[in-house]
């Protein structure tokens, strides 16, 4: 077999035994996950690659992963490929640096060599993918799995008290997905309209011991059931009283309550992911300098060295997660269902994005803080002021340093105290 013929099966082989390695691991989910993840990556990168082609500069490579390279192609001054660690991607873009020598036919199309607004455009272009896909995701979702609708509620599920298999609501006959439409308080001859959880559990909760009619909706069909919520001060669940004895009676029937989704056309549900994302990226920006604050280091220092408090954090998921942690939430979201999925994938790339314009060196924001600090320092009719980056190597090492901290001890966390599955 000539060397050749050895090239063309290795690389296709390899990539099947890794994928055969994950669905061991985890699951079908698993390498469905990460393949998403590297589709984000993708996305990213594409953002970076794309203008910078539009405006001319001179893209030499675009990969995904990091490492030795597993597959590759040449189509014009580009070469396009993956590499063995897919912890990330990059494009290459000539003179992305100062310090970078560069041929004199090249100086023209760099990076450093174009207009502010060109760079800004360019350095922003990764997390500016990151909002984009994050749009793309909610609306996706909105359309084709629909909304919460707040005006109707439906049964999520069943809480059981210690000592009893099923809640009163399961012995009554109903089931998860049932709309509740209306309640009828047998008893006082109260009927309650359902418009909303409050109604429902307004009800409910002043019926302790009383027979309800409860009219619920289940596949196109209305159905009536009856049902005696129980006294909450008697229950136990899991060894935690629900009701303490010296509260007044409060009506149980052990379920778990949800507004039904309702499908909306993609320019009716536009102005809710516009608001959605406008919410993430606020929450997402007031969070990410949270996560370098000596506040945040330092409880993460004693998540990891008092394992009592790691084990604390893990219950609350009041802490970073490391990217092992984060598939590993991405796989249970999955598992909870694809509204599930697609939130958390929203509000992580919403969450890169931000992270990305950190303003400090080599993430993107550090390029964009660069050039704003190049542009004002440039005087009219005067060569461009170039910064010296020398200069900043201190506090590049240090904030490198940062992360590898964070890195480690997120991802010895996740490993040893991993967050609590949330979808549960």
């Amino acid at each position: 077999m000539s060397n050749e013929q050895k090239a063309s099966w290795r690389e296709p082989a390899i990539a099947l035994l890794v994928v055969v390695l994950l669905v061991r691991l985890g699951g079908w989910l698993l390498p469905a996950v990460i393949a998403a993840v590297l589709l984000m990556v993708v996305g990213h990168e594409l953002g970076h690659f794309a203008t910078a082609k539009w405006t001319g500069m001179k893209a030499t490579e675009f990969f995904v992963g990091f490492g030795p390279r597993i597959w590759s192609f040449r189509r014009g001054e580009t070469e396009y490929g993956i590499k063995a660690l897919p912890l990330g991607g990059y494009v290459k873009i000539t003179g992305m640096s100062s310090l970078e020598q560069l041929d004199d036919g090249d100086e023209p199309r760099s990076y450093r060599a174009q207009s502010y607004p060109r760079r800004l455009l360019v350095a922003s272009a990764g997390s500016i993918m990151h909002v984009i896909m994050a749009a793309l995701l909610l609306l996706v979702s909105y359309s084709a799995l629909g909304v919460p609708d707040s005006s109707k509620i439906q049964i999520a599920g069943f809480t059981a008290w210690d000592g009893h298999a099923k809640t009163v609501a399961q012995l009554a006959g109903i089931h998860r997905g049932d709309e509740v439409e209306r309640v009828t308080n047998l008893s006082t001859g109260r009927v309650t309209n359902v418009h909303g959880g409050a109604d429902l559990i307004d009800a409910v909760a002043s019926s302790s011991n009383q027979t309800l009619e409860l009219v619920v909706r289940r596949d196109g069909q209305t159905r009536t059931v009856t049902a005696t919520p129980v006294d909450g001060r008697t229950l136990r669940s899991g060894g935690v009283e629900l009701i303490a004895p010296s509260q007044p009676a409060h009506g149980f029937l052990g379920i778990s309550l949800e507004n039904p989704n309702k499908r909306v056309a993609p320019w009716t549900a536009a102005p809710t992911v516009v608001t959605r994302v406008g919410s993430m990226i606020k929450d997402a920006t007031l969070s990410v300098p949270k996560m370098f604050s000596p506040s945040q280091l330092g409880s993460l220092f004693q998540n990891v060295t008092n394992n009592s408090v790691g084990q604390q954090s893990a219950q609350t998921g009041d802490r970073p997660v490391s990217g092992v942690g984060a598939v590993r939430l991405a796989v249970e979201s999955a598992h909870a269902g694809p509204r599930e999925f697609i939130a958390l994938f929203a509000t992580l790339n919403i969450f890169v994005g931000v992270l990305n314009m950190f303003p400090m060196m080599p993430l993107d924001g550090g390029l964009v803080l660069v050039a704003t600090y190049e542009r004002i320092r440039t005087r009219k009719g005067q060569p461009r002021y170039q910064a010296d980056l020398n200069r900043l190597a201190p506090a590049v090492f240090l904030f490198l340093g940062l992360l590898a901290f964070i890195f480690l001890t997120t991802l010895y966390l996740d490993i040893v105290h991993p967050i609590n599955n949330p979808f549960q």
